[in-house]
């Protein structure tokens, strides 16, 4: 009975924190409608989403990164072949330790909206229900960075691309580099020429 009670208190806190310290934000009472954030000089998708390899390695630069990441050791590849959808995880080695590495994935999965759906107003909720989001100009119909995840959200003609950049928010020597996550992504993201 004590442990269901240490658990139930656990829990408890967990919720409580995740509550006042996480990045979710209410959208009751925000105003909709917006829609300054969409891309108007988009001209269509570079690729289609059926061109796009399952192996999405091909699109991220290994000088790249190296660029990005000056302290990069090493950069290793996962080919894509672990998972069903189309992407790829990439690591990025800051010492010659086996374990010492910061994670990375770009995935493209299809953009389904629901019949009488609008996209935009499905971004615009997105954007808002995020408090370390921003909208970035230039990128697809519209892109949205996510500070606290790290990620970048860029919505094309039927699908959308995800980049995660390495990092990691609790190694202090990572944190002590102060790098500037959202242009890495921006970067990231332009070198893969698919937009």
């Amino acid at each position: 009975m004590k442990n269901i009670q240490r658990i139930a208190i656990t829990t408890a806190i967990s919720f409580l924190l995740i509550a006042c310290f996480g990045d979710k934000n209410t959208v009751i009472g925000q105003e909709l409608g917006d829609t300054n954030f969409v891309n108007t000089s988009f001209a269509g998708n570079k690729v289609a989403f059926s061109a796009l390899p399952k192996n999405m390695c091909s699109y991220i630069k290994e000088s790249k990164i190296k660029e990005l990441y000056p302290d990069a050791k090493k950069i290793l590849f996962d080919d894509g072949k672990t998972f069903a959808s189309k992407n790829c995880r990439f690591l990025v080695y800051t010492s010659d330790e086996k374990f010492d590495y910061l994670s990375g994935t770009i995935f493209a999965a299809e953009d389904v909206v629901a019949e009488g759906e609008d996209w935009k107003q499905t971004w615009e909720l997105k954007k808002k229900m995020s408090k370390s989001s921003s909208y970035v100009s230039g990128l697809g119909q519209t892109a949205i960075w996510i500070g606290k995840k790290r990620e970048l959200s860029v919505k094309m003609d039927g699908y959308i691309i995800t980049i995660n950049v390495p990092g990691s928010p609790f190694k202090k020597e990572e944190l002590a580099k102060k790098r500037d996550y959202k242009n890495i992504a921006i970067e990231i993201a332009k070198s893969t020429g698919l937009f």
